[in-house]
């Protein structure tokens, strides 16, 4: 019952990421609540229980939204190594590795994503696209894990160490 109660939880995630989220954008740009909860979750579970989660995530991600198929599914599996790793490196995370993750991961998510644009033939100016879409979204991803990674902890907690038959 876990797993598929996982699924659907992470599909709701990837639902409101794509039509509610955008609602909320300053300057074009809104908080990228997957990869938070998928950042948090590498922090308290580690790489391999995230980059299944991140799979997880991502193909819904990919198939509510219009850009490329894969794109989210990559961006979100290498976010979710990179955290695994980033948790491997303290005995125990806090916040503020969390809100440090937030800003790494959210600058390699955002870096495939336009590799990827420009590889499907878009231009981008890149001191541009770090001012007016990395920076502020980095901020906004910073607030969200305020948020998500203080429930997440909770869940954590609750849960123990149960794990999910993939883990």
């Amino acid at each position: 019952m876990i797993p598929y109660l996982l699924v659907l939880a992470l599909g709701l995630a990837a639902l409101l990421q794509v039509s509610l989220l955008p609602a909320l954008q300053v300057g074009g740009v809104y908080p990228n609540l997957v990869l938070m909860v998928i950042v948090a979750w590498a922090l308290l579970r580690g790489a391999r229980s995230a980059v299944i989660w991140a799979l997880i995530a991502g193909l819904w991600l990919d198939l509510l939204s219009s850009r490329a198929f894969g794109g989210y599914t990559l961006g979100l599996v290498v976010a979710a190594y990179l955290a695994g790793l980033g948790a491997q490196i303290v005995y125990r995370p806090t916040i503020l590795l969390a809100l440090a993750m937030a800003v790494v991961v959210t600058i390699v998510q955002d870096g495939i994503q336009i590799l990827l644009s420009l590889l499907s033939g878009g231009t981008f100016s890149l001191p541009d696209a770090l001012l007016r879409l990395v920076l502020p979204e980095i901020v906004y991803n910073s607030v969200v894990m305020l948020v998500v990674y203080p429930l997440l902890s909770w869940v954590n907690r609750t849960t123990g160490q149960e794990r999910l038959p993939l883990e």
